[in-house]
């Protein structure tokens, strides 16, 4: 059998502290780059657009509004593709470097 590759260009870091808010329903980020998102969720199919919110866990108003094509469902993980705004993507680049320690290159002064 041969083993699959992961062809994914970003490398995604851990949603540690995201959550996902779809239809008044927290779930959790399993990981998040700017190209995508995991989070624990069931009932969608591949193909579908879903408008959803990404949030701080500890400050649920602290949140941007997204739009993904999902990509990919299992029994627990729904994988979705961004259709990316400049917002979105600041904000994903902001956790990121709030999660790595590392200030973003595109954030330096």
């Amino acid at each position: 059998m041969a083993q699959d590759t992961d062809r994914r260009r970003q490398l995604r870091k851990i949603g540690q502290g995201l959550v996902v808010l779809i239809d008044g329903r927290a779930h959790p980020v399993v990981d998040i780059s700017t190209a995508g998102i995991s989070f624990q969720s069931v009932g969608h199919k591949a193909g579908a657009k879903v408008s959803l919110k990404i949030a701080q866990l500890t400050n649920i108003s602290d949140c941007i509004d997204g739009i993904i094509t999902v990509k990919s469902v299992s029994d627990t993980t729904t994988r979705g593709e961004f259709h990316p705004t400049m917002p979105l993507l600041r904000y994903i680049i902001r956790h990121i470097g709030e999660t790595t320690g590392a200030e973003p290159a595109y954030f330096r002064k």
